[in-house]
């Protein structure tokens, strides 16, 4: 027997939204160093133990192309560009490879990965060039690049090896130890001379390092101060369409997707299911384009969870369920700041509530569910469903069907969206298994 229906509550909210953007409505405007910080937090979720590295290598760039004499305009642009640098990294093992020596004969792959991802999110296209040759030696960059580019990406991979000789030497010395350390992380830096680093970019960390603030900034206590107090001496805002917001939406979710080779192409067939079905609803266009977005982003948080608990083969033990169980809030914590006047971030993070109050992180239930969070869920579990995972194979349509009537009649999901599901199972299977 079906559970009973329970009343869905209009979430106020949304029509806020909606109404914000239409009609009339052709765009807003996007803070890009406010976005490149928040892309940078994710990122820097993908380090675990370590969760500062983009946005370290973001600020000590700013500090030395000031040094270098850089107008302001230049230093906010090498800013973001250390901030995005390692927009192409996902997993825990590449981040862990490319922090563990100077050079690694597989960098390029995650440098190509970021060009391509930045270049389909068109505020950021400017930025590839650079992110493409951030590990290539200097002694080895194309002569047809810019000097400009030469020295960014030169910059930029100076800089990240600044961090990673430095989160050396902090495995076994408290940060305060940095000042006295200082010269010789940059000596290690320095024999590379003409050959990984370009003789413009030392000079202006060589003076850098002098300054105590230089390292002191680097600290968490310090860090984001010191980030927001250079993007607000010359703001990067643009004005950006809707079209472009679900760019950057793809641009994160690809980032997210490439995490797990189970989870590829998860979340934007998500954002395909939820649009599919807003439509099914009636849901005029806008209230589908905020659904596909938050259908795109709704796994961000998961850059943070391990690759072994990702591709884990079997049960989850209860620290890893734990461990798995927090990316709803993580992916709170990064969409609040870059969509702040829409409901994304609490779509988001209510994803894996159940209407019987049986799911997480908030244990929310009933009437506090609102219509667009319940069918978040139903496509994210539908999707899943038919797709491989590690501890087994993708489903069929009939198979994943009865899982949900399970849990429909459990209370977990909504029976109404789940009918409309059931009803055009067949469609929606094929959009959820499309391209796998």
């Amino acid at each position: 027997m079906a559970a009973p229906s329970v009343e869905v509550p209009v979430d106020r909210s949304v029509d806020r939204a909606v109404d914000r953007m239409s009609p009339g409505w052709t765009g807003l405007r996007l803070d890009l160093g406010q976005v490149a910080h928040t892309v940078a937090r994710a990122l820097d979720y993908v380090g675990i133990d370590d969760r500062s590295h983009g946005r370290r290598v973001g600020l000590m760039c700013a500090r030395v192309a000031a040094e270098l004499g850089w107008t302001p305009a230049q230093q906010t642009e090498a800013l973001i560009t250390g901030m995005l640098h390692d927009c192409g990294v996902s997993s825990t093992d590449m981040h862990r490879k490319l922090t563990e020596s100077m050079e690694w004969s597989g960098a390029e792959d995650h440098c190509l990965k970021g060009q391509d991802a930045l270049r389909h999110f068109a505020p950021f296209a400017g930025y590839a060039p650079a992110i493409r040759w951030h590990h290539t030696r200097w002694a080895s960059l194309p002569q047809a690049l810019s000097n400009e580019t030469r020295m960014m990406t030169n910059l930029v991979f100076l800089c990240d090896r600044m961090d990673v000789q430095m989160a050396v030497f902090q495995a076994d010395h408290p940060p305060v130890d940095l000042l006295q350390a200082r010269f010789d992380l940059f000596d290690s830096l320095h024999v590379h001379a003409g050959l990984l680093f370009g003789p413009v970019p030392l000079a202006g960390l060589q003076q850098a390092i002098r300054r105590d603030s230089f390292w002191l900034e680097l600290q968490d206590d310090f860090l984001d101060r010191a980030i927001f107090e250079i993007l607000s001496v010359h703001e990067r805002t643009v004005d950006v369409s809707f079209d472009d917001v679900l760019s950057l939406g793809a641009f994160l979710s690809q980032i997210v997707d490439a995490k797990s080779p189970f989870t590829r192409q998860h979340s934007l067939r998500v954002a395909d299911l939820v649009e599919a079905m807003g439509t099914l609803l009636g849901y005029g266009p806008r209230r589908r384009e905020l659904l596909r977005l938050a259908g795109l982003l709704h796994d961000i948080g998961k850059l943070r969870t391990p690759d072994e608990i990702l591709e884990k083969g079997g049960p989850l033990s209860v620290t890893e369920r734990d461990c798995m169980r927090r990316h709803p809030m993580d992916s709170k914590l990064i969409l609040i700041d870059l969509f702040p006047d829409t409901p994304l971030a609490r779509w988001v993070s209510h994803h894996h509530e159940k209407i019987n109050g049986q799911g997480y992180p908030y244990g929310l239930s009933g009437a506090e569910l609102d219509e667009e969070t319940r069918l978040l869920t139903l496509c994210d579990i539908f999707q899943a469903l038919s797709q491989n995972r590690p501890y087994r194979n993708r489903l069929k349509a009939d198979e994943i069907m009865r899982i949900m009537v399970a849990m429909r009649d459990s209370g977990e999901l909504d029976p109404d969206l789940f009918a409309l599901l059931d009803a055009h199972r067949d469609r929606m299977y094929r959009i959820a298994t499309a391209d796998s």
